[in-house]
């Protein structure tokens, strides 16, 4: 023990890096401590006496700080009530305002002699001024008649003289029997009615456009709006003028003497109202409590703002004063670290020169025998370093061979495992498959491939991001491992598709217990960044030697079976059979069949007719892709569109050109035959919206076409909801060309009222689905009518597709539906039948 304690007290010899460090740095210690200790006392007499005003000044700085903090949240609480009136309690004020006040007093007890030590500070400000006109504020905001003044102008005078011009006009409508509808007193009453129902929808624009609703710039939209008020004053005093001159029929119960003076009068008031209220918004003070907060409360604010950022001014002036007071024992520290610098400097000298003959050259020496080994000379000799420094540097080096192989090896399994989970990549299963497979077969032995893939993976992923989607994979992989054998693979093919060898089976029945066991044990709850989350999975499951005894065509089997999984409603399992293959194969050969078709131009067009509501008249045609075959019946698109998806970019030109000639053909045939310049709608192919290196060759497409002006362009919502930023360029494209747009299938996806305002559509198509189940009264009645109110609202015309029945048609009429197409009016025709139709169209007209 006693020797123990010698040896760690010896100090170290000067044959060694250590001992010639330690005396040198020793030397160096010396020489700067004696300087330090000189300047010690200088800076500790100079520095103690500022201590204090330094320690007070932080501490008034900080309460300053947390003054200016304490005004901007009551600012910030108050924007937000002007953003959600009532959103937050009033005691949640009261109690900010009583923080401030007690922020002031303790500003005011932190610095002795507060008030004459800073008299252009904080006495200025008037901290009761303040809690009286937010008090005030809040009242007002809490109180919508006192928040918007012209509420009381629409409530107690607009909308009794609108609901009586209403009221005057149905009494003449409801006289009308359904044969007087026609006569000229009845249409006049129903353009009246019309007219004052369209003021009315723009008078209600006009106030949502002042809240920002319908127009970023609320002036621009208001000015818009009432522009079309003025306009449907107008017509509606034409027609009351008109109406008051023409004679009712003899059926309709003769008018009182007073009352086209009396709707006058109220039409007149009401305008008046009007003026008063659009008066009122376009002014300051349309919103009183927005008012106060910009003229009253935001000023006071402001300049108490101010009032701190001058006291603040004011600490840091101190703060300059003592500095200055420190520059002068700072000039004089500033020497001694000179002269410590110098010392240093001619210190640092002499060991350079001292270890580049100590040290550096027989490090060289070393480095270079090793650099030697290292490019493969086996008789080189390390020569045996003189310091034990030298000896440990090559005693590192032999560590450090060790662990390159170390490394090496490390490579290799990261060239065969995903990194993400550790699991087997695809080629090492593959290559344990194989093996797997020559083992079986030699010893008569079963074993099992499972394909797994996470059902909705997708749309976590891109929900939460990729962060929580490998998180969630992880997981995955630590509960595949619980459950199946340790001898058994489990590997990671790429993105949420896993696989699965189980060797030596005794029977399926294993297969499909593990199967189900992984299917429970992914179904429990998922915790990622704190949020719940469940998920699924599909399994296939292939068994060797039954159904496949190599490795790509037993994993294809899996792969097929786990298709089946997902075909029959996801988180289930399922074993490949020989009817999986043989509807593989049936696929194939569609997909073979329907290449040759393209080549052999099979795919066309059949055409159904769009008419015009009120007239009657052809408006277009859309065109419908149908395939017919030359041997077999006519297929529709639900028969082969997943087939035709799958075509690489070559084919799909060749198809567009294709049907580019039918519809250049069928337009140049109406035109030259019966005179009509015939509308094709055609369907936009999702595939080309998503993909903007597309974008230009359809463009070049239609414009290339014969009559270009004479094609309209239909995109379903779904479609446009996939991708709005490649669907807004390539639609803001084809509207500066004039190409009109139609947004079809309308009601069935997640478009929100924005995107129908912010796309330039020129229609919306309405489902069949809505148009199908019309009735008197129904909600798709009502959700119909909504829909053609709104697209009016926006400049759009509306189509209706499915309209099958006469009930439907006339409903669709009176809700003022621009456009009709379904069997009602004609089936989808093939060229030659379309073309006598409107030979017979042309005809009757």
């Amino acid at each position: 023990m006693s020797r123990q304690v010698k040896n760690l007290w010896r100090l170290p010899t000067m044959a060694s890096y250590q001992g010639q460090y330690l005396y040198m740095a020793l030397t160096l210690v010396l020489a700067l401590l004696i300087i330090a200790w000189t300047g010690h006392h200088y800076v500790e007499e100079t520095a103690e006496e500022h201590i204090a005003r330094i320690a007070s000044r932080t501490t008034a700085q900080e309460q300053v700080a947390r003054l200016q903090q304490q005004l901007q949240d009551i600012e910030q609480w108050l924007g937000q009530q002007l953003i959600e009136p009532g959103s937050s309690p009033g005691s949640e004020l009261e109690d900010m305002l009583n923080e401030l006040d007690s922020s002031f007093r303790r500003l005011a007890a932190s610095i002795p002699g507060f008030n004459q030590a800073i008299p252009a500070g904080l006495p200025s400000l008037d901290l009761p001024g303040l809690r009286s006109e937010t008090m005030a504020f809040l009242h007002v905001s809490h109180d919508n008649s006192l928040r918007f003044p012209g509420i009381h102008i629409m409530r107690a005078y607009m909308q009794p003289r609108s609901r009586a011009v209403m009221d005057s006009l149905d009494n003449i409508i409801y006289q009308a029997s359904d044969d007087d509808r026609d006569n000229g007193y009845s249409r006049l009453a129903y353009r009246a009615r019309h007219t004052w129902q369209q003021l009315l929808s723009e008078f209600r624009l006009l106030v949502a456009n002042r809240f920002s609703v319908f127009s970023d710039t609320a002036q621009d939209g208001m000015t818009s709006r009432s522009y079309n008020v003025e306009l449907y004053l107008e017509k509606m005093r034409a027609l009351l003028e008109r109406l008051q001159h023409t004679p009712p029929p003899d059926a309709f119960l003769p008018l009182p003497d007073d009352a086209w003076q009396q709707m006058e009068s109220d039409i007149g008031q009401w305008e008046s109202h009007y003026l008063q209220l659009l008066a009122s918004l376009r002014s300051s003070k349309w919103r009183q409590d927005l008012y106060l907060f910009k003229t009253s409360l935001q000023p006071r604010i402001t300049g108490m703002k101010a009032h701190l950022d001058r006291l603040q001014n004011h600490l840091n002036e101190q703060a300059s004063r003592d500095i200055t007071a420190l520059t002068g024992s700072a000039s004089r520290l500033s020497q001694a670290i000179l002269l410590i610098a110098l010392t240093g400097m001619i210190l640092i000298l002499g060991a350079y020169y001292y270890l580049k003959i100590r040290v550096i050259k027989p490090m060289s020496d070393t480095a270079h025998a090793l650099r030697q080994e290292a490019n493969g000379d086996s008789r080189v000799v390390v020569p045996t370093p003189k310091l034990k420094e030298t000896r440990d540097l090559v005693e590192a080096f032999g560590e450090m061979r060790r662990q390159v192989i170390k490394r090496e090896q490390g490579l290799d399994h990261l060239a065969h495992h995903d990194p993400l989970t550790q699991l087997p990549n695809r080629l090492l299963f593959k290559d344990r498959l194989e093996h797997a497979l020559q083992i079986a077969a030699r010893h008569n032995q079963m074993i099992s491939c499972l394909f797994l893939d996470l059902d909705n993976f997708k749309q976590i992923n891109d929900t939460l991001g990729h962060f929580a989607g490998d998180e969630l994979l992880i997981t995955v992989a630590r509960r595949l491992r619980k459950v199946v054998r340790r001898a058994d693979t489990i590997a990671r093919l790429g993105g949420d598709e896993f696989a699965i060898l189980l060797e030596d089976i005794q029977r399926k029945t294993f297969a499909r217990n593990i199967a189900q066991k992984i299917l429970a044990a992914l179904q429990k709850p998922y915790l990622i960044n704190d949020q719940e989350f469940h998920i699924t999975a599909s399994i296939g499951i292939a068994i060797a030697p039954y159904d496949d005894n190599q490795s790509d065509d037993l994993l294809r089997d899996a792969d097929a079976a786990m298709y089946e999984a997902k075909r029959r409603g996801k988180n289930n399992y399922q074993f490949f059979t020989s009817e999986l293959l043989r509807r593989a194969n049936r696929q194939l050969d569609l997909e073979q069949r329907l290449r040759r078709g393209v080549q052999n131009n099979e795919l066309l067009y059949h055409y159904q007719p769009i008419i015009n509501t009120r007239t009657g008249q052809l408006l277009a045609v859309e065109a419908l892709m149908r395939w017919q075959p030359e041997e077999g019946e006519l297929l529709y698109p639900s028969e082969f569109m997943d087939a035709l998806k799958k075509f690489n970019l070559e084919l799909r030109n060749r198809l567009d050109e294709q049907m580019s000639v039918q519809i250049n053909r069928l337009q140049e045939t109406a035109l030259k035959r019966h005179g009509i310049a015939l509308r094709v709608a055609v369907n936009m192919s999702p595939s080309v919206l998503r993909d903007p290196s597309r974008h230009r060759d359809t463009i070049d497409s239609i414009t290339n076409m014969k009559f270009p002006s004479l094609i309209n362009l239909e995109i379903t919502e779904d479609t446009l909801m996939e991708d709005l930023t490649n669907a807004r360029a390539l639609l803001g494209e084809l509207r500066e060309l004039g190409i009109p747009l139609s947004l079809d299938d309308f009601g069935t996806g997640q478009s929100s009222l924005n995107h129908l305002r912010t796309f330039p559509f020129d229609s919306i198509k309405i489902d069949r689905e809505f148009v199908r189940n019309l009735t008197s009264g129904s909600e798709d009645a009502i959700l119909v009518q909504a829909i053609v109110q709104l697209a009016h609202s926006f400049n759009m015309k509306v189509v209706a597709e499915g309209v099958e029945t006469e009930e439907q048609k006339t409903y669709l009429m009176n809700i003022g539906c621009d456009y009709l197409q379904g069997y009602l009016i004609s089936r989808p025709l093939p060229e030659q039948e379309l073309l006598e139709f409107l030979r017979r169209f042309r005809d009757s007209g």
